[in-house]
């Protein structure tokens, strides 16, 4: 899952650190803001377990396909 985080400036590298802490990679940083924010591409591989297919089969106690 890849996802762009734009954000006011002041608040850039703690909004960073919090997707660090999710664990999210970042990538493609933009630290000098434009008209006063801020963004960065988080990436994050999502695992079978996050996956719909499983998420639903779980719930409904099957087999995901």
């Amino acid at each position: 899952m890849r996802i762009r985080v734009s954000t006011k400036a002041e608040f850039y590298e703690q909004r960073k650190q919090q997707h660090i802490e999710r664990g999210y990679r970042i990538e493609d940083e933009r630290p000098i803001p434009v008209n006063g924010f801020c963004s960065f591409i988080a990436v994050r591989e999502e695992s079978q377990s996050d996956s719909v297919d499983f998420l639903v089969a779980d719930a409904l106690g099957g087999r995901p396909r």
